[in-house]
């Protein structure tokens, strides 16, 4: 049987972002990397506004060469 790991960011109300949109909490020290968290997936699944907030962020560490697959008309 396949082992599944979820990894969750959520709030109570349902926002991640302040009020005025600002992310900036989410930026981690220099020496910290997700890296091998994210080399360490299988699966992502996020919102367009997180997937916004991450392509500028430095785009998705541990991605595979391949285009992800996006669904057409997804927000």
């Amino acid at each position: 049987m396949r082992e599944i790991i979820l990894a969750c960011g959520i709030s109570l109300d349902g926002y991640i972002a302040r009020p005025d949109g600002a992310v900036d909490f989410l930026f981690m020290p220099k020496d910290f990397s997700m890296a091998p968290f994210f080399k360490s997936i299988d699966v992502m699944v996020m919102g367009r506004k997180t997937y916004d907030v991450a392509m500028k962020m430095g785009g998705l560490m541990g991605c595979s060469a391949r285009e992800p697959d996006l669904l057409e008309g997804a927000d």
